[in-house]
């Protein structure tokens, strides 16, 4: 009888020291302050992006993925939300989404090079 009331008593500690380990690092969305829960947004949007481009739904044309085909559906996106098809726009020879034609053309050169973040091509803006 003493061992299973010990075991009893040992499970619900550990329940608890579990829940509040849980809890401490996993704080329930509405209890955040503004800062946290845009944190948390953004963090959740990228986990996503990267998601549905490793399922294939999301080709975008830049590196990091724009997030503006993520949050809306648009006609870009072929109107559903969550997905990217400004790769497959560009090699049609159509304008891909106002995010990507930004980083694209922050990425690219006056001659159309591609630039890297630490490229040292002159024609890089």
């Amino acid at each position: 009888m003493r061992k299973i009331l010990l075991l009893f008593i040992m499970l619900f500690i550990g329940g608890l020291i579990g829940y509040f380990v849980f809890y401490t690092q996993n704080p329930a969305f509405q209890k955040l302050n503004a800062e946290a829960m845009h944190d948390r947004i953004v963090k959740e949007r990228d986990y996503a992006i990267g998601k549905a481009v490793m399922e294939g739904n999301y080709r975008c044309c830049i590196s990091p993925p724009c997030t503006m085909c993520y949050a809306e559906a648009n006609k870009w996106n072929n109107f559903t939300a969550g997905t990217c098809a400004c790769d497959d726009l560009i090699a049609e020879g159509k304008e891909a989404c106002p995010q990507c034609e930004r980083g694209l053309n922050e990425i690219h050169g006056d001659d159309n090079t591609f630039c890297d973040i630490d490229a040292k091509i002159s024609t890089c803006n």
